[in-house]
C-alpha cells in the first residue's frame, strides 16, 4: 500500500426487473462519476456482488423468482456487502408494508415511486459521502497498522547461493495459502500447514514425491504442455485447475508458479502458492442455477429458454423447430381452495409429466406462474408429429393428480408455432404459439391450436 490514502472507486449496483426503471436511474445518475451495474434479476445482483464490492445498492423490492428482500437477505449471509448502504425501492400502494420489512433487512433508506429525481440523485450522493468517508477511515487504519506492522517486521531472509531457501518461519506456516517449495527435478522440498490443510498431505508423505501425487485427471497432457512452455519461457505461471486430495477427492485451486534461478540464471527450486477456490466456484455455479433455472420446478427459465432457442435457431443442421406454449386450465381454483402450497406441488407434478412426455433432446422450460413452453427440436420436424406431442400432453396433464392425498384434476390448453414457417426469431415464435395457446383455450379447455390455422 502506498504512502498516501488511496482515492475510493464509488461503485453503483442497480437492480431491478424493469428495463426501462434501469434505464431511468442510470439516466439521472448521468452526469456523476459513478461506475454503473445493472441487473435485472436477484440472481444476477449475487453473482456480480461475488466478484465486486459497491459503494451503494439500489434494490427494488418486487421481483419475481427473487425479491429486493430475500436477494438482500441472501448476499448479507456472504458478509460481503454489510458495509455497503442500500435503498429499497417500492411503489406507493406498498409503501408502508415494504418500508417496514425493509428496514427489519437491513435497508438504510427507501425511494418511492414514481421516482422524484432531484431526491433520488441528492440520497444516492449523501449515501456516496459517507459510503467514502467511512472507506477513508478504514483506509486510513489500515495504513496506520500496516506502518506499525512494518516496524515490528524481521528482515525477511533470502536465498543462498548453495540453492538454501529461507523463509520467515511466521510468514510461511502463517499464510493463508498453501505454498509449495519443489526442487529443480520437480521433487517436494517444503510445504507448509495451509497446504497440508487443503491436500491433506504431509511433509513426511510428500518428500521424494513430485506434484503428479495431486493429479486429478480432469486436465490433460496439453494443458500441463501449455502451462510448462509459459514457465519455461517466462519463469512464471498462473490459472486454475482441478487437483484431488488424499481421500482422492476433487477440488478446485488457483496456482501461481514462479521459478527460482541462481546467480548463473539456472533455475534451482519452484514456488507454488496454492488458494482453494473450490467453494467459490460452488457458489457462481449455484448463481449460474439461479439465474437459468426455475426455483420451484427445476426447470429451465425464459432465460435459459431464448437461449436455447437463439442456437438451435442457428443449428444448420436443424430445420424445422415446435414450439408449444402451455396454460394450466382450472389451476386457479387449486390455489384458491386448496392454497398456493398445493398449487406449488401440483406444478412441480406438472412439470415431472412433461419431461415424461418429450425426449431427453426436447426443451421444457417453465416462464412463470401456470405457462410452460416445449420446444421440440429434430432435423425436420413435422406438424403431424408435433401435433402427436401435444395430444399426448394433453393426456397426461388431464389425468388426475394425486397431491396429499387429495384427487386434483385440471387440463392444459396447447399453442403451437412452427420454426420458420410462423417465425423466425424467438420472441416472434413464443408470441404467435400463445395467441394460438389463447385461440385453443376459446375452443374449450384441453385442446390445441396451430397459430396458422384460422
Amino acid at each position: 500500500m502506498s504512502g498516501s490514502l488511496q482515492k475510493v472507486i464509488e461503485k453503483v449496483l442497480i437492480v431491478d426487473d424493469n428495463q426501462q426503471n434501469l434505464a431511468l436511474m442510470q439516466a439521472a445518475l448521468k452526469q456523476q462519476e459513478l461506475n454503473i451495474y445493472t441487473a435485472q434479476s436477484g440472481a444476477m445482483a449475487l453473482d456480480i456482488l461475488d466478484d465486486n464490492t459497491f459503494s451503494l445498492i439500489i434494490m427494488d423490492v418486487s421481483m419475481p423468482l427473487l425479491t429486493g428482500f430475500e436477494t438482500v437477505k441472501i448476499f448479507q449471509e456472504t458478509q460481503r456487502c454489510n458495509d455497503t448502504p442500500i435503498i429499497f425501492i417500492s411503489s406507493q400502494c406498498k409503501a408502508d408494508a415494504d418500508i417496514e420489512e425493509g428496514f427489519k433487512t437491513g435497508a438504510h433508506d427507501y425511494i418511492l415511486r414514481p421516482i422524484d429525481i432531484p431526491l433520488f440523485r441528492n440520497k444516492v450522493n449523501t449515501f456516496l459521502k459517507l459510503y467514502r468517508t467511512e472507506q477513508e477511515l478504514k483506509q486510513a487504519n489500515l495504513l496506520l497498522s500496516e506502518k506499525a506492522a512494518q516496524l515490528e517486521c524481521q528482515l525477511t531472509e533470502q536465498l543462498k547461493i548453495n540453492n538454501e531457501l529461507r523463509f520467515s518461519e511466521q510468514v510461511f506456516e502463517n499464510s493463508v495459502n498453501g505454498i509449495i517449495i519443489v526442487d529443480e527435478n520437480l521433487k517436494f522440498v517444503r510445504v507448509n500447514s495451509a497446504f497440508t490443510e487443503i491436500t491433506g498431505y504431509s511433509l513426511i508423505e510428500l518428500i521424494g514425491k513430485t506434484p503428479r501425487i495431486l493429479a486429478s485427471g480432469v486436465q490433460d497432457k496439453a494443458f500441463y504442455d501449455e502451462m510448462w512452455s509459459t514457465l519455461i519461457n517466462t519463469g512464471s505461471w498462473q490459472g486454475e485447475l482441478w487437483n484431488k486430495r488424499k481421500g482422492s477427492e476433487l477440488y478446485a485451486e488457483m496456482l501461481s508458479i514462479n521459478a527460482v534461478r541462481d546467480k548463473q540464471g539456472v533455475v534451482s527450486n519452484y514456488i507454488g502458492i496454492v488458494t482453494d477456490i473450490t467453494e467459490k466456484k460452488k457458489k457462481h455455479e449455484k448463481n449460474e442455477h439461479l439465474a437459468n433455472y426455475d426455483y420451484l420446478t427445476g426447470l429451465p427459465n425464459r432465460l435459459n429458454l431464448m437461449t436455447i432457442m437463439e442456437k438451435t435457431i442457428t443449428d444448420k443442421e436443424i430445420k424445422v423447430m415446435a414450439i408449444l406454449f402451455l396454460d394450466l386450465d382450472q389451476f386457479k381454483p387449486v390455489n384458491d381452495d386448496y392454497g398456493h402450497q398445493m398449487g406449488d406441488d401440483l406444478l412441480v407434478a406438472v412439470a415431472k409429466r412433461l419431461r415424461s412426455c418429450v425426449r431427453d433432446s426436447d426443451f421444457v422450460a417453465r416462464l412463470g406462474g401456470d405457462e410452460f413452453i416445449i420446444v421440440l427440436k429434430e432435423p425436420n420436424i413435422s406438424e403431424f408429429a408435433s401435433e402427436k406431442v401435444a395430444k399426448k400432453i394433453i393426456s397426461a396433464i388431464s389425468s388426475p393428480f394425486n397431491i396429499s392425498n387429495r384427487q386434483i384434476n385440471i387440463n392444459t390448453s396447447v399453442g403451437i408455432a412452427l420454426y420458420p414457417r410462423d417465425g423466425e426469431d424467438a420472441d416472434t415464435l413464443i408470441t404467435l404459439a400463445d395467441n394460438a395457446m389463447y385461440k385453443s383455450k376459446e375452443v374449450g379447455a384441453g385442446s390445441f391450436h396451430f397459430c396458422m390455422d384460422s
